[in-house]
């Protein structure tokens, strides 16, 4: 439900705008918006002065500063401590620069250690194998020598290398090699000082890089340095594990002021990015918006409570007709619904006025979801990954999946687990009805007959998805037609009755000619065709875009597509069905196939350690099915809403802007 706006105005005296501001930060309800001149057309905006400028700027500093520091931080307690009160910004700046110093020191020390010790992990065997190669001609007047590594295994290419050295040196040369590692060759080549040049530049085209040693290791002979690097190995995770310990003191001290002082600067600096958006007179300001209708009367009751007379709030419902995409959308549907409006986060919220979605997804999409996942064992798994990210939301835990950079908080995750829980009520009830749980396990277990089977009864399948397709094409252009309706939209209202009455055409003409309808509804498919041009000549009375007339008996036949487009739920449902009962028998068949291709094995393959073995390949195959599976499986009948339903009414066309109030960041002591 798209939540009843006001627009609203406060008036008052210059001397108060600080205090006012401050006092609808706190309330948190009011959308601030930039003042139409015609709605205001004897004042001027406020303009930032010089001193609030150098302000704004410092606020920002200190904010990027506090920001990065708590990057820098380890993850502690986000729980703000206690408000800094009126503190100056740059004591405030100052503190927080002391802390960021002794953080980076210690954060710069670490990612040396980390060098180190990777430097170490990539010389010390080339350093072994190479250096006491290369220390034999080091002294040496005549004679001068060169150590790399080849990233390959491959001998064959050092024995190419080889050829070409001697060629050019005509046999001046001595190439030694040696395994460093799984991937890594160490070569040197030893050669006369006057071939010098002919030498590296074989070894240049051939991409050989002379190895040398950091600075750090350089100047030792071989032993000392592998002493050295030895020793080091030792040395580095202890000193990493103390700088970890104070950085984590760091944080456990320092962590809730930051929060406390980022917060405060934050809502300092969102109170001087305002002031540019209000109005002024020479003696009076006047701060305009947006709140829903329910919270005016809470904005004047404490603006009055606290300023007296001085203060003059203003609102008015405003009307859907007028400028509808100025006006910010607040969506508020039941807590059971609620959850629905992340599937819509995606998009820009629908305009005033318009219909909120969220509750035909929160009933179509679980439906949709069930009818192509249907087994019950998959069901219980989503039920249990849900009921463990309600545990965790209701512990105030967030969860971090570090290696796809993805946080979810643990309001996200209340509303995901509510989700999984909805969605595995359906997988779990048609699971019920196809007697389905890990496949087919029920019928090779225990014999169990469906209630329904969507693989030997496909037909009827596809024709449950299809109906399911014409309800929600129509409930889409219906929903359109109602829209047109209220706001008073002629040529909508044409569109609408043009668009059902071509698709239906198209459906009872298309689907009596491919004998999935009686011939009878043949003729009258045509005649709601033709229905569906007579309206749209019509309709040039109103308005005589006959290019646009011609799009819409165009748009009939992609809603006729769009209703078909629902086959991808039997599609994906058969597939679901069909690579589960698949994992169940590459379990058995596999296990037989191995008994006979390795006979002398077949206590393995027999007996109960034949069925163990038969058990576990079933389970790894299933796991794979479900992980390559299951996200399709919730993705595709979103997109049906996303694509297929939404574009019906204009969902993407017609957009709003989100409604988003001045408020101050969440911390304590901030009420």
């Amino acid at each position: 439900m798209i939540v009843e706006m006001s627009r609203v105005l406060v008036l008052g005296p210059k001397r108060l705008l600080g205090q006012v501001i401050d006092e609808v930060q706190r309330l948190g309800t009011l959308h601030v918006d930039r003042i139409e001149s015609e709605e205001a057309p004897e004042v001027t905006a406020l303009q930032l002065g010089e001193e609030d400028t150098k302000t704004l700027q410092a606020l920002e500093r200190a904010l990027a500063r506090a920001d990065g520091l708590l990057v820098l931080l380890p993850p502690g307690s986000a729980e703000p401590g206690d408000a800094p009160g009126d503190a100056a910004i740059d004591a405030l700046d100052a503190e927080v620069a002391e802390i960021e110093r002794r953080v980076r020191d210690l954060t710069r020390k670490r990612l040396e250690l980390d060098e180190e010790r990777q430097l170490i992990a990539s010389f010390e065997g080339a350093v072994r194998v190479l250096s006491p190669l290369l220390s034999a001609l080091s002294n040496s007047k005549a004679f001068e020598s060169i150590g790399f590594l080849l990233n390959t295994k491959d001998l064959t290419v050092v024995a190419a290398l080889r050829n070409e050295l001697v060629k050019a040196t005509e046999g001046r040369v001595e190439v030694i090699s040696r395994i460093v590692d799984d991937n890594r060759i160490g070569v040197v080549v030893a050669f006369l000082r006057r071939d010098g040049e002919r030498v590296r530049a074989i070894l240049s085209r051939a991409g050989a890089t002379e190895l040398r040693l950091p600075a750090r290791f350089a100047g030792e002979d071989a032993t000392e340095t592998i002493a050295v690097m030895e020793r080091r190995k030792v040395e580095i995770p202890a000193e990493i594990e103390r700088i970890d310990r104070e950085l984590s003191a760091i944080a456990a001290s320092a962590r809730p002021r930051l929060l406390a002082i980022r917060a405060w600067l934050a809502d300092r600096l969102a109170q001087m990015k305002v002031i540019p958006e209000l109005a002024q007179s020479r003696y009076a300001f006047i701060l305009y918006g947006w709140a829903p209708t329910r919270a005016v009367s809470e904005v004047r009751g404490v603006l009055r409570s606290r300023f007296g007379s001085d203060i003059v709030v203003h609102g008015e419902p405003v009307d859907a007709h007028d400028e509808p995409e100025r006006i910010p959308v607040l969506l508020d549907n039941h807590p059971l619904i609620r959850p629905f409006q992340r599937l819509l986060a995606l998009f820009q919220p629908p305009r005033y006025g318009a219909f909120d979605p969220s509750p035909v997804m929160a009933v179509t999409f679980p439906i949709f979801v069930g009818l192509v996942i249907g087994d019950i064992g998959y069901g219980l798994l989503l039920l249990l990954l849900g009921w463990w990210l309600r545990g965790r939301a209701r512990s105030g835990r967030a969860l971090n999946i570090n290696f796809l950079s993805m946080r979810f908080p643990p309001l996200l995750l209340a509303d995901l687990s509510y989700l999984l829980r909805v969605l595995a009520f359906w997988v779990i009830l048609f699971g019920t009805v196809y007697a389905e749980l890990f496949g087919n396990l029920p019928e090779l277990l225990f014999h169990v007959e469906p209630l329904y089977d969507r693989v030997h009864q496909a037909d009827s399948y596809f024709i449950v998805v299809i109906i399911a397709g014409i309800l929600m094409i129509f409930f889409g252009l219906l929903v359109h037609l109602v829209q047109a309706v209220r706001h008073r939209h002629t040529v909508g209202v044409f569109e609408s009755i043009v668009l059902m009455l071509g698709t239906s055409g198209l459906l009872l003409f298309l689907g009596a000619r491919g004998g999935r309808l009686p011939m009878g509804l043949s003729p009258i498919g045509l005649y709601l065709f033709l229905a569906a041009v007579v309206v749209a000549l019509v309709s040039l009375v109103v308005d005589r875009d006959i290019m646009k007339r011609f799009l819409w008996l165009l748009e009939s036949t992609s809603g006729f597509g769009h209703i078909l487009s629902h086959a991808r739920l039997m599609a994906f449902g058969l597939a679901a069905a069909a690579l589960a009962t698949a994992a169940n028998q590459l379990g058995p068949e596999m296990v037989g196939e191995f008994g006979k291709q390795f006979p002398f094995l077949g206590f393995v393959f027999t007996g109960f350690v034949g069925r163990v073995v038969g058990v576990l390949i079933t389970v790894v195959f299933q796991t794979l099915f479900l992980a390559f599976t299951i996200l399709g499986h919730m993705i595709q009948p979103a997109r049906l809403h996303w694509v297929e339903l939404f574009t019906k009414f204009k969902y993407h066309e017609e957009t709003g802007r989100a409604y988003r109030p001045f408020q101050r960041s969440a911390a304590p002591g901030r009420s």
